[in-house]
């Protein structure tokens, strides 16, 4: 063979090469182009399987996407013991029964959530100004405490922080008068904050420890920059890194046993009861007192991002960075507040009179 016919082969072979991979790279771009049309689709939901609290999950048209999952009815300890690490004196354990299955949305509300439902004109006016890269204007709209410019992103699939407890019911109200038009309720459910008892249940999904997941099977706890952050089996003490802002809900951290993403940390979790003492003895289905132990203060749950900023100041107190990211932690503010702590994870649950 010459080394001109060599040669030739060479360009044909080459040209072929390339024509094959041209070809793999159009499927597989077509591939991915459908994968993305179908995530794009919105998923239906099977009404009757919803209706009857049958469906293990199902996601609430016109949300932005948010999943609930079923939750079954159960017994559970709620509170924790005198020898955990970090206990508040207000944990004292007692029986408390959930009678009814609910449904609890799998993540914390998203901006992408709440915004076009609460404040569908919000727009951000004055990006950036600040050191939480908030302004005036845009708290007054309903807005969060972020910013896509602050960091230059976007904050779409991010916790939605700064409501106050009024906003959270009020986010929960629209959604049920939503689906009750559209007849997509159960009989005497609504979308709403979840009870205490409820949250805790929910939370601890059948695990007795402090935390619902065990620290050697976690990636991370929900809390920015590394506060209480948990690698192998052990806490930072101090942390390594200084937080300020919540994380990017779900996806990179591991859930509970009943599919729930950062029940510890990210944001605090509003929830209906009035803070106050525990009642003495088994209780089913409680709702908290009915007047508040402190003045106006609601209860919320879980810790934030700024949980463990504690142990950098106070190393040496055993349980100070966990002490608001356990399951059985208390916490309490002002339900007009709004803080940047602060957020929502709804319930599909039984109406409280």
């Amino acid at each position: 063979m010459t080394l001109f016919h060599c040669s030739r082969c060479r360009r044909i072979t080459t040209v072929l090469t390339l024509a094959c991979a041209v070809l793999v790279t159009a499927h597989v771009v077509r591939a991915d182009d459908a994968k993305k049309t179908d995530a794009a689709k919105p998923e239906i939901p099977d009404l009757a399987a919803v209706k009857s609290l049958n469906a293990p999950s199902f996601v609430v048209p016109e949300t932005g996407g948010i999943r609930m999952l079923l939750i079954k009815p159960g017994t559970f300890t709620m509170g924790s013991p005198p020898t955990e690490a970090g206990r508040g004196d207000d944990e004292t354990q007692h029986p408390v029964t959930i009678s009814k299955p609910f449904y609890m949305a799998e993540t914390e509300t998203t901006h992408a959530q709440y915004l076009p439902i609460m404040w569908p004109d919000f727009r951000p006016i004055l990006v950036g100004a600040g050191r939480y890269g908030y302004s005036v204007p845009e708290l007054h709209q309903g807005g969060s405490f972020l910013t896509v410019e602050r960091q230059r992103r976007d904050l779409s699939r991010y916790a939605m922080d700064g409501m106050t407890w009024q906003d959270a019911v009020e986010f929960g109200g629209k959604i049920t008068a939503i689906e009750r038009a559209a007849g997509r309720l159960p009989a005497g459910y609504v979308y709403r904050l979840p009870t205490e008892a409820e949250w805790e249940y929910a939370c601890r999904a059948g695990t007795t420890e402090p935390f619902n997941v065990r620290a050697d099977q976690m990636l991370m706890f929900a809390v920015c920059g590394g506060f209480a952050g948990c690698n192998s089996d052990r806490f930072h003490l101090p942390p390594p890194v200084h937080g300020d802002t919540p994380e990017e809900v779900a996806g990179a951290r591991t859930p509970n046993a009943w599919g729930l993403y950062d029940m510890h940390g990210n944001l605090y979790e509003w929830c209906y009861d009035w803070y106050g003492p525990y009642p003495q003895g088994a209780v089913t289905d409680p709702v908290g007192p009915a007047e508040p132990g402190i003045a106006k203060r609601r209860v919320a749950r879980g810790g934030c991002f700024l949980s463990g900023q504690a142990a950098q100041y106070l190393p040496d107190v055993p349980g100070v960075a966990v002490r608001h990211l356990r399951s059985a932690s208390r916490n309490c503010f002002r339900c007009d507040h709004q803080m940047r702590i602060n957020g929502v994870r709804l319930v599909l649950a039984p109406e409280i009179p």
